[in-house]
């Protein structure tokens, strides 16, 4: 088998003579944390090929295997090749490797990753809101300064925490985000965060707050359209007072910014009520305006991480979902059913897990939603990177999988964001976004995505805008060992519909 090269400025593309064309990455493994030396993983999606010679001999042996190799990986000082069976592009900085992505020809929608049509001359055919040569990223446009959630009292900006955006009937959009109180930064949630409602006239406008939902603590509210018309609200919390522990905005200490600084928090706090374990909880109603019923626990016998749970409701009423749980290896994701989402005694948690080669810290902050072909989707907050094991927030990038069915779903790798990033450097950490104005910011973490779908009364179709949480402080510490560079906010970006 013959091979041609040809360079671009970031990789080089293998051009195979009688077969697909490869793409190199060198001093990138694509199963980094994931491979067993000489065997399978866990998941069964990572193989060892054999003894190869240099990066040709591996990429051969990938191309001829039996089952479809979408990837490979090269270790140098050893010379070991290994296939990667699933299509997700995840790769992570390692000296030691080079990785290889085959592009082959689409064979069905799968391959399109189901955000596209895979046509009779092998080329997956994208919906407008995707792009890829597998339709497996979120084809974002220009974001607009000003968009999403801001607040800002007394002059003294209030850090927000992604936010969930539905229609209401009063033709407005709603959006349901974390604030933190006392003026302090997401270092601060689990001691100073409450859920507040804003509302816009557009769905990619300025959003303003109109009310605090559920005071301190409450968090990551996950706000989801029931077949009735209800507004459903899950939540993680431990209620107890309207204002936080930390006082970001004491006289004589700190810019009250929102953001959080040295002894803006207690010491050594010991209350049991402040962790990241706090219970999951359901709250609904008919007004996205108020009127919200008493909150119930779902899961109340587990013991655990805060569970992110996010559903997708069926129109007969049931639900599907996925909740995450932190272990060894990170944030790892487990589905959920129920077969009536009022009754949270009919909610199940399963047990397996639905990305078990997913390596580093994994993924969270998940949001499902169905297509219009009424195929299962999901996009997460995808914590892959080098060294994202220990500093997951770093990962500034977002996931996306899909399911036919609900039960069985395929990972197909970084949906927005710059995948090749070097984790934790100067050029590589973070997000840069564009502005209409013509401006750009860097933002070191692009967390708890949500997407919205228009004047929809459902989670269905392809989205219309991209909301996250933004932090556009230089902030490396999640928790309170931030020193005043921890600010964020909610952003939204729209993506394309043409």
């Amino acid at each position: 088998m013959c091979l041609g090269w040809a360079f671009s400025a970031s990789l080089l593309i293998v051009v195979m003579s009688a077969g697909p064309q490869v793409r190199l990455y060198t001093n990138y493994n694509q199963a980094l944390n994931v491979l067993v030396s000489r065997g399978t993983s866990k998941g069964g999606t990572v193989k060892y090929l054999g003894i190869s010679q240099n990066t040709g001999e591996c990429s051969t042996s990938c191309i001829q295997s039996k089952t479809r190799c979408w990837s490979f990986v090269y270790l140098k000082s050893v010379k070991q090749c290994y296939a990667v069976f699933s299509p997700g592009f995840n790769p992570s900085y390692d000296t030691s490797a080079v990785s290889g992505v085959v592009e082959w020809p689409c064979r069905n929608d799968d391959d399109c990753s189901l955000n596209g049509i895979c046509s009779s001359t092998g080329t997956c055919q994208c919906r407008p809101a995707w792009k890829g040569l597998r339709c497996e990223t979120l084809n974002l446009l220009t974001a607009t300064r000003g968009a999403g959630y801001r607040g800002v009292d007394n002059k003294h900006n209030t850090s927000s925490w992604g936010g969930a955006v539905l229609p209401g009937p009063d033709n407005k959009f709603h959006m349901w985000a974390a604030e933190m109180t006392e003026h302090c930064g997401i270092g601060a949630w689990a001691q100073n965060s409450r859920i507040i409602h804003a509302v816009s006239d557009t769905e990619g406008g300025s959003f303003k707050r109109t009310q605090v939902v559920f005071e301190v603590f409450s968090h990551e509210p996950e706000v989801v359209p029931g077949p009735k018309g209800e507004f459903i609200m899950y939540f993680t919390a431990q209620l107890r007072s309207e204002h936080g522990l930390c006082n970001c905005c004491r006289t004589g200490h700190g810019p009250c910014d929102g953001s959080t600084g040295p002894g803006d928090c207690p010491k050594n706090i010991r209350d049991p009520t402040v962790r990241d374990s706090d219970p999951s909880w359901m709250s609904y109603t008919m007004d996205p305006n108020g009127n919200w019923s008493k909150p119930v626990q779902i899961f109340s016998k587990y013991h655990g991480s805060d569970t992110n749970f996010a559903p997708l409701i069926l129109s007969n009423g049931s639900l599907i979902a996925m909740w995450r749980t932190w272990t060894g290896k990170g944030s790892r994701q487990y589905l959920a059913t129920g077969s009536n989402w009022k009754e949270p005694n009919t909610y199940v948690q399963h047990h397996e897990e639905l990305f078990p080669d997913l390596g580093a810290a994994g993924t969270e902050d998940q949001f499902l939603y169905e297509d219009d072909n009424g195929n299962f989707h999901a996009v997460f907050h995808h914590m892959y990177g080098t060294g994202t094991q220990y500093q997951w927030w770093l990962d500034a990038t977002g996931g996306h999988a899909f399911s036919r069915d609900g039960w069985s779903w395929t990972y197909t790798g970084v949906a927005w964001g710059n995948a090749t990033a070097r984790y934790n450097t100067p050029t590589g950490q973070g997000a840069t976004i564009h502005f209409t104005d013509g401006t750009t910011t860097k933002y070191t973490r692009l967390e708890r995505p949500h997407l919205s779908f228009g004047r929809k009364k459902n989670l269905k179709g392809d989205p219309t805008h991209l909301i996250c949480s933004a932090q556009y402080g230089t902030g490396t510490n999640p928790g309170t060992g931030a020193k005043n560079d921890d600010q964020c906010y909610t952003l939204i970006q729209p993506v394309n519909q043409h």
